[in-house]
């Protein structure tokens, strides 16, 4: 059995708080707080960042914008729920400074301001830091009740006149606190070159979903029963899973390396049940998104607009009831590229629109967004979607009832695409966009999506068949649009998982959820009997789907990276150890797709890319007591 919260080494005793100067409620309630974790207390917090006890985060860089993020944690006896208990510690409220500059020391500042949180957004801060300079790497931090928060390390997007020519992005999806330990995470936080990580969604898992665990929080009794494990059913379970995820010190330290575009798939946004009762709603689980992410909130008619920043003294609102759906939205990174977020979940079927994927607002949108781009010269649009956009049509499916279950796939779909959910349950809104971006000659793109747990590296085309389609070069009378990467996941279960967890389950006569606490049995007997059919499955499909470039359903899970040039865009997927920590990576594959003929093209005896060097990265998380004259 693997155990492990990964938090004991973040978790380094309780610290005795010297009375703040000064005098007033806020020098008041500064004398009164205390780090120290009550008896009994289970909240997932890293102590010893207390009262930031999940870190700092920064997120959706414009050119002269970014947004900042903290938590603040205020431990109580009767309780870690902001619902219930609205006053730990007496305080009802909240002042935090912050300041953003251009060094780690936090001397040359180049904007400051001060926000109140309180309960009724579970005492997160989230401020939209304007009047920034552009194309620049900044180092920003909070301070509330006498102390400092860690320093988080942000860059803002090019502007149109910057000389950029060059980005470098990492690529997540699927992100599984429960059956990974965040290794790919902590290889991103090593990394110098980032000018963003962008994540294609189930950022944080609704359940754990009974998959055997790398690791589990302590005190917990069972995959379905307990509360860090089971599906979340409020508000303050939905805000709690978030904290699980955020106090693990590899998250917190991607967090505060680089900012972070993510659009949610479909478990961020998971209702709550019980039995037939709904007691989380859609829309609530959205709020408790906004609250947890530096997601920037546009102004939610469908346009996908920015409403200005509220200044440097104002949180930035938290979307409720429906406002909560709206995330689609593009950053524009000058004429590098731009960072394209669309949302195939929560405007799909939506009956007498004609578009049954985004819906009428969000495809009027996007037709804008792209032809704008192409106006302004952008070179690369990269389009961060939850879903695969390329088909996936029907090969022959090993353990195919299981996989399909698994993964929502139909071997009876018509047109033969065995992918239901967004694009391929909709093949003709898939021709329709890539017929769009044809005739508008906007063919560099590169979509990076998630949701399938593997590598799946195509070339978009609209009939992978020759002679409309040409695999050795993405030629052909049509020719691809673009190219996607479905990134892997962190931890959740891919193909060969699927097919060795139904080994386990027959051999053992459990059902889903054995294998929770058997990790070990599970790794050394059942993972390599499901190899081979895993191998003749990724055979298979690359068969029946020429565009298909690289396939890559084993239990090799990781992330990627994005390098853009004036030239082409280098693709490449890493792996990491899932279930230890490790400093390990494995490059995978690497691919490049030059700039007017895309193209997966495999890159031979490949070596790892670097960006250019974006500065310093940020200092080591600690907290440090505020002292005041």
């Amino acid at each position: 059995m693997l155990r492990g919260s990964g938090l004991a080494g973040l978790a380094l005793g309780t610290v005795a708080v010297e009375p703040a100067a000064g005098t007033g409620p806020d020098a008041q309630d500064a004398r009164r707080y205390s780090r120290r974790l009550p008896a009994g207390w289970t909240y997932p917090v890293a102590e010893r960042l207390l009262p930031f006890g999940h870190g700092v985060m920064s997120g959706d860089p414009l050119a002269h914008r970014v947004v900042l993020w903290t938590r603040i944690t205020i431990p109580d006896r009767r309780g870690w729920d902001a619902t219930l208990v609205p006053d730990p510690q007496g305080i009802r409220r909240v002042r935090v400074r912050w300041r953003i500059a251009t060094d780690p020391a936090l001397r040359h500042v180049v904007r400051r301001g001060e926000v109140v949180t309180d309960a009724r957004r579970d005492w997160t801060v989230k401020v939209d830091a304007d009047r920034l300079p552009s194309a620049t790497t900044l180092y920003y931090a909070f301070e509330a009740l006498g102390w400092r928060s860690p320093i988080g390390r942000t860059r803002t997007a090019p502007s149109i006149t910057d000389p950029v020519r060059a980005l470098t992005v990492a690529h997540v999806a699927c992100t599984s606190w429960w059956h990974d330990v965040f290794n790919s995470y902590d290889r991103i936080g090593d990394r110098r070159d980032l000018d963003l990580v962008t994540h294609a969604g189930d950022h944080v898992y609704d359940n754990s979903g009974g998959h055997p665990a790398s690791r589990f929080w302590k005190g917990q009794r069972g995959w379905d029963t307990d509360i860090d494990n089971a599906d979340w059913s409020t508000v303050a379970q939905a805000r709690r899973r978030y904290a699980l995820y955020y106090a693990d010190p590899a998250l917190i330290r991607a967090h505060h390396a680089a900012p972070f575009a993510i659009m949610a798939d479909q478990h961020d946004y998971d209702p709550g049940l019980r039995g037939e009762q709904v007691t989380l709603t859609t829309e609530q689980a959205g709020s408790v998104l906004f609250e947890w992410t530096p997601i920037r909130p546009p102004i939610p008619d469908g346009s996908g607009r920015f409403p200005p920043s509220p200044g440097p003294d104002r949180n930035l609102p938290i979307p409720r009831g429906r406002d909560a759906l709206y995330s689609y939205r593009v950053l524009p990174f000058g004429r590098t590229a731009d960072v394209v977020l669309i949302d195939v979940r929560r405007f799909a079927g939506v009956e007498g629109q004609e578009s049954q994927v985004l819906g009428d607002a969000q495809w009027a949108w996007l037709e804008r967004t792209l032809l704008a781009s192409k106006k302004r010269g952008v070179r690369h649009r990269v389009v961060v979607n939850q879903v695969n956009l390329s088909q996936l049509r029907a090969f022959n499916l090993p353990f195919a009832e299981q996989l399909s279950q698994a993964f929502g796939l139909d071997l009876n779909a018509p047109e033969g695409e065995i992918y239901t959910t967004g694009w391929g349950g909709h093949p003709a809104e898939r021709t329709r966009l890539f017929r769009f971006l044809r005739e508008h000659r906007i063919i560099d793109n590169v979509v990076l999506s998630g949701d399938s747990h593997g590598f799946f590296g195509s070339d978009l085309v609209e009939d992978s068949q020759a002679p409309s389609y040409e695999p050795l070069t993405g030629g052909g009378l049509l020719g691809a649009v673009g190219v996607e990467m479905v990134g892997s996941t962190m931890g959740r279960p891919g193909g060969q998982d699927v097919i060795a967890e139904e080994l386990y389950f027959a051999e053992t006569g459990g059902s889903r959820g054995a294998a929770f606490t058997d990790a070990a049995t599970y790794d050394a007997r059942h993972r390599p009997a499901a190899l081979a059919p895993t191998l003749a499955l990724e055979e298979a499909a690359k068969v029946a789907n020429p565009n298909l470039r690289y396939f890559n359903w084993k239990a090799e899970y990781g992330h990627s990276l994005v390098h853009l040039r004036t030239d082409r865009a280098v693709i490449e997927c890493w792996q990491t150890p899932q279930r230890t920590r490790s400093d390990e990576a494995r490059l995978l594959a690497q691919f490049e797709s030059m700039i007017g003929r895309p193209h997966l093209a495999p890159v031979a005896d490949a070596e790892p890319v670097r960006g250019p060097d974006r500065g310093r990265l940020a200092p080591a998380a600690r907290v440090t007591r505020v002292r005041r004259r």
